[in-house]
């Protein structure tokens, strides 16, 4: 994560400085405890590739190759070019959590540009995104879980959801973080439900990490709670939905994903018959709306039923 990155290159500008930096002067400066300066100074030597060595006279790391520098120069051009692209495709709504660290992020990476051949103003012209519909998440309470997910701490907080009038309290053990059509998701254990559940992040108030750690659980034991259905509603109860497409409508839906395990088979009429997972009727049936009459419930019975007391409704209004 990016103060990660922040402790990284002021440990090599220590080095640079021939000041011999060791994991207590890293934990001291950055307020982080020793056990994380460790890991930091590991990271550094595996992941990062730095030729760090111990000098035990000086009792502090040093390069074994004076040459080497840690640098944004050291990433490829399309490396950065993928990261500045994020920034602009994130940036497209003001629901964007980190926004300022990650503008700090590229804004040091604009500083090394000019030999790759990348003009910064020319970037911001080339690439936008316009997310609509989207719920904004506050920027803080999305670093502290963020935080809680890093160090498997768990949260404290208080959830106000649309349908309830009672605002309630819970204490979660967070595992993921998912965006989805433009809002954030937080995946937890909850204590309270002794269930998994999905928070909507933007109704989470009054955030706290808890001084308790929990542990982390195997993604098998969960991944069923984010993937496998069509829509954000997710669980390993699905069923199949097949929807029939008009041939004036197929060419489109052809072009779209809709989930992993979508099934397409077209007709020799031209239409479209598109079968798909779900776990949860109340999305699909606001999908299914959106085509009006060019589609059809095909199955199953239920979902069919449901669409049909919709849209009944729908005429007495208009009526």
């Amino acid at each position: 994560m990016l103060p990660r990155i922040e402790r990284f290159f002021w440990f090599d500008h220590q080095i640079r400085q021939k000041n011999y930096p060791n994991s207590p002067k890293l934990a001291n400066h950055f307020d982080i405890s020793e056990r994380t300066a460790k890991r930091d100074i590991q990271a550094m030597i595996t992941t990062v590739g730095a030729p760090l060595e111990y000098n035990a006279t000086r009792r502090g790391y040093r390069y074994s190759d004076d040459s080497y520098s840690l640098s944004w120069t050291r990433f490829s051009h399309q490396e950065m070019m993928a990261i500045l692209i994020l920034r602009q495709l994130l940036t497209g709504t003001s629901s964007t959590p980190l926004s300022n660290e990650l503008n700090a992020l590229c804004e040091k990476m604009f500083n090394n540009l000019e030999q790759c051949g990348i003009d910064q103003h020319h970037l911001a012209s080339c690439f936008s995104a316009n997310w609509n519909a989207y719920i904004p998440v506050d920027e803080e309470v999305f670093q502290l879980l963020g935080e809680a997910l890093l160090t498997r701490h768990k949260v404290y907080f208080s959830y106000h959801a649309p349908t309830q009038s009672k605002v309630t309290t819970r204490t979660v053990h967070p595992h993921h973080l998912q965006h989805y059509n433009g809002s954030w998701y937080l995946l937890g254990w909850c204590q309270e439900r002794q269930a998994w559940r999905t928070f909507q992040i933007s109704r989470i108030h009054d955030l706290h990490l808890c001084g308790e750690t929990f542990e982390y659980q195997d993604p098998a034991t969960w991944q069923h709670k984010i993937e496998g259905a069509c829509g954000i509603f997710q669980d390993d109860q699905r069923q199949l939905v097949k929807l029939l497409f008009s041939s004036q409508r197929a060419p489109f839906v052809l072009e779209q994903h809709w989930c992993a395990d979508q099934q397409h088979q077209l007709l020799e009429d031209g239409r479209l018959q598109l079968t798909i997972p779900v776990a949860d009727h109340r999305e699909i049936i606001m999908k299914i709306l959106q085509h009006g009459s060019e589609v059809e419930v095909l199955e199953p019975v239920e979902l069919r039923q449901k669409v049909i007391i919709e849209i009944d409704k729908m005429t007495k209004k208009y009526r």
